[in-house]
C-alpha cells in the first residue's frame, strides 16, 4: 500500500506507543464506491453552473479525506482525554475564467497576517459528507458546497477584475497549469488498534514524570489514524489513496530560579504501532531528557555571542526549516496584496541561476523516500493533493539555485506541477510545499570532525569559545502554550520575519575541546546570504519529522534530512522578557 500524508493533516501527527506481541483489534475503513460515484456524476453536473451571464467554471476538483482517527492525551499517570473520530471531509475547488485568469490568487490586503500564520488566497468549498454510503445524501452535500464555492468564486473573479483594470501588473503569471490524468485506486486502509491497550501505555508512560518534581507541567499524547483519500476533477483524475499513520509527542517543562522558562518536546513517527520503539525505550529518553534539561536549569545565561556556530543532531534539519523550506517552494503573492508577505517576495525566486550555498552543497526535495537509516519520514507520499506524481525536485545543484518545488500554480519565472502541492492542516488551500526535503555536502567530513573544524575558526578569531548547538525550539505538535505565545512575540518584534528558534541546548567550546553548557539566548537576524557562509558540514545526516501548526504557521508534515552544520558567523544575544516568579508552593509530587 503507498503511504501518503493526508491522515496527517486529519489529526496534525498521530501518536502510538508499541508493545511486543501485544494484542490488536483490526479496525477497517472500506473503499467506498458510492462516494467515487457521487463525486463523479456531481462534478459533472457543477460544470453547467453558471449566474446570469457571469463565468461559467473552467475546472472543478472535489477532494474527500475519509478518515478514522483516535486520540488521547495523558498526564502524571492518568489519562485526560480519549477520543475516536470518524470523518468525511469534503474540499471543492470552483475555478472560474481560464488557466490564465481565474478567481483564485487574489486577496485584498489584510497586512499578511493571515497569510503568515497559515492562510492564503485561492478559496474552496468545505463540507463534512455523511458517513452512510447513501449516493443521494452525498450528492445533497456536494450540490450544496460547491453551489457556495461557485459563487463567492465568480464575486472574487469580478473583484479581481475590477482590481486588475486600475492597476499595472508587471509580468503576472498564469493563474494556473495543466496535468497529466491520473487514474489511481489503491486498496483502502486498515489499522490495528486496541483502545485499553493504548491508554494503558500512555498512562506508564507519563507516569514517569512523578518522579521529576522539577518538572512543572508534562504531556503525553497519541494520535492513530487511518485514511481513505479521493481525488476528483474534471480533467479526468480519478484517484483513491490510503493511509495510515502513528506518531507519540512528549513534551516537558520547567522554570528556573530566576523565572526562565525551559521546554522541550519530541516524538516518534511510524506508520504503525508496530514502527515504534518499545516503552523501555521510551521511558529511558525522557529519563535521558529530564536529565539534560535539569542541567539548562542550573547553567549561567550567555549575554552576547558572535563568532562561528555549529549545529549537529537535530538542530541542522530545525535550522533549515526556518531558513530554506519555505525559500524554496514556488508560490507567488496574490493580487491584491503588497509585495511583503513572507510566502512570494519572501521566497528564493528571484535567485533563480544564483548560488546560494557553498558549490560542494546539492539539496533536493524526494516525497519518494520512505525511510533514512532506521527514521521514518512523514513527509513521504506518492501523489499530492491536485492529484499530480510527486517527482524528485533537483532544488540546488553544485551550490546553485536551479528550481522550486511547485504546485500547479505558476511562478514568474516557473511554471508545472512537480507533485508538490499540498494542504495545510485545517486549510481548504492548496499550496506548493515541500515533502522530504535533503541537504547534502559533497565534501562533508567526518561528523566527529566538526567539533576541531570549531575549534580551528575559534583559534584563528582569537576568540575564548565556539558555540555549539544541539538543539532549538520550533511551532510544531507538542509546543507549549507558553512556548508559542512566546513565538510569536519574537517575531513581532522582527516585523513578521520568522528567524531560528530559540537555542533549547547550547554549548561554550573551548580550545582545549572542553564544553559548558549555557542558556537564555535567541539568534540576531539570519538571512540567505549566511547559507554561502557555511564553512564545514558532516557526512552523517539527522532526520527531522514536522509538523506546523496554530502561531507557528499551519503546514503539511514534512521531513528534512540534514548533516551538522558549521557556520562561519552568527549572532546570538540575551533573550529581554519579563517572566514570571516560579509557584510559590512546591509540587504535589514533591513529599
Amino acid at each position: 500500500m503507498n503511504t501518503q500524508h493526508k491522515s496527517q493533516r486529519w489529526i496534525l501527527g498521530w501518536i502510538a506507543v508499541a508493545v511486543a506481541a501485544a494484542p490488536a483489534l483490526a479496525e477497517n475503513l472500506p473503499g467506498s464506491k458510492e462516494l467515487m460515484r457521487a463525486l463523479t456524476d456531481e462534478i459533472a453536473r457543477s460544470m453547467s453552473l453558471q449566474m446570469e451571464d457571469l463565468e461559467k467554471p473552467y475546472f472543478i476538483q472535489y477532494t474527500v479525506e475519509d478518515s478514522i482517527s483516535h486520540h488521547m492525551t495523558a498526564c502524571y499517570g492518568a489519562i485526560t482525554g480519549s477520543d475516536r473520530e470518524r470523518s468525511r471531509d469534503f474540499y471543492s475547488q470552483t475555478r472560474v475564467g481560464s488557466y490564465e485568469l481565474d478567481s483564485t490568487n487574489f486577496e485584498e490586503d489584510s497586512g499578511g497576517f493571515f497569510r503568515f500564520f497559515g492562510g492564503g488566497s485561492g478559496g474552496g468549498g468545505r463540507a463534512s459528507l455523511p458517513l452512510d454510503d447513501d449516493y443521494t445524501a452525498i450528492r445533497q452535500s456536494i450540490w450544496w458546497a460547491t453551489d457556495q464555492d461557485y459563487k463567492d468564486s465568480v464575486e472574487t473573479l469580478t473583484k479581481k477584475w475590477a482590481y486588475m483594470r486600475d492597476k499595472s501588473l508587471e509580468d503576472r503569471p498564469n493563474d494556473f497549469s495543466k496535468a497529466s490524468i491520473v487514474e489511481h485506486v489503491e486498496p483502502p486502509a486498515s489499522m490495528d488498534f486496541d483502545r485499553t491497550l493504548w491508554e494503558s501505555n500512555l498512562k506508564k508512560v507519563s507516569a514517569n514524570f512523578r518522579k521529576y518534581p522539577q518538572i512543572q507541567d508534562s504531556n503525553v499524547q497519541l494520535y492513530t489514524a487511518m485514511g481513505n483519500t479521493y481525488v476528483v476533477n474534471t480533467e479526468g483524475t480519478r484517484l483513491r489513496t490510503a493511509d495510515t499513520g502513528t506518531l507519540l509527542v512528549i513534551s516537558a517543562d520547567l522554570q528556573a530560579d530566576d523565572g526562565m522558562k525551559i521546554s522541550d518536546s519530541w516524538g516518534y513517527y511510524g506508520r504503525t504501532p508496530q514502527d515504534l520503539p518499545n516503552l523501555d525505550s521510551v521511558i529511558a529518553d525522557i529519563d535521558a531528557k529530564v536529565d539534560l534539561l535539569t542541567k539548562v536549569l542550573k547553567a549561567p545565561i550567555l549575554d552576547r555571542y558572535t563568532g562561528p556556530v555549529l549545529f549537529d543532531g537535530v538542530a541542522s534539519p530545525k535550522l533549515f526549516r526556518t531558513m530554506l523550506v519555505e525559500q524554496v517552494a514556488g508560490r507567488i503573492d496574490p493580487v491584491g496584496t503588497q509585495r511583503s508577505s513572507q510566502t512570494g517576495a519572501g521566497s528564493f525566486e528571484k535567485k533563480l541561476g544564483q548560488r546560494i550555498f557553498p558549490r560542494s552543497f546539492q539539496v533536493y526535495d524526494d516525497p519518494s523516500v520512505k525511510k533514512v537509516g532506521e527514521t521514518l519520514l512523514i513527509g513521504h507520499y506518492e501523489y499530492d493533493d491536485e492529484g499530480v506524481q510527486a517527482e524528485r525536485a533537483d532544488l540546488v545543484v553544485d551550490g546553485t539555485l536551479k528550481t522550486m518545488v511547485m504546485s500547479r500554480v505558476p511562478t514568474k519565472k516557473l511554471s508545472g506541477s512537480n507533485g508538490h502541492g499540498r494542504r495545510p492542516p485545517g486549510t481548504p488551500s492548496v499550496q506548493a510545499s515541500i515533502g522530504n526535503l535533503f541537504i547534502v555536502d559533497n565534501e562533508g567530513i567526518d561528523n566527529n570532525a566538526l567539533k576541531g573544524k570549531l575549534i580551528e575558526l575559534v583559534e584563528d578569531e582569537g576568540l575564548e569559545y565556539g558555540l555549539r548547538v544541539a538543539s532549538i525550539k520550533t511551532a510544531g505538535i507538542g509546543s507549549s502554550q507558553s512556548d508559542l505565545f512566546a513565538m510569536i512575540m519574537r517575531m513581532q518584534q522582527r516585523g513578521g520575519r520568522k528567524g531560528p528558534g530559540d537555542p533549547i541546548y547550547a554549548y561554550k567550546v573551548f580550545p582545549d575541546g572542553r564544553e559548558e553548557l549555557v542558556r537564555g539566548l535567541e539568534f540576531g537576524q539570519v538571512k540567505a546570504r549566511d547559507l554561502k557562509q557555511i564553512a564545514a558540514a558532516g557526512k552523517t545526516p539527522t532526520a527531522y519529522n514536522y509538523i506546523g501548526i496554530g502561531f507557528g504557521g499551519a503546514t503539511p508534515a514534512t521531513s528534512i534530512v540534514a548533516p551538522p552544520m558549521l557556520f562561519e558567523e552568527l549572532e546570538l544575544s540575551k533573550i529581554e522578557e519579563e517572566r514570571d516568579k516560579p509557584p510559590i508552593l512546591k509540587t504535589p509530587i514533591d513529599r
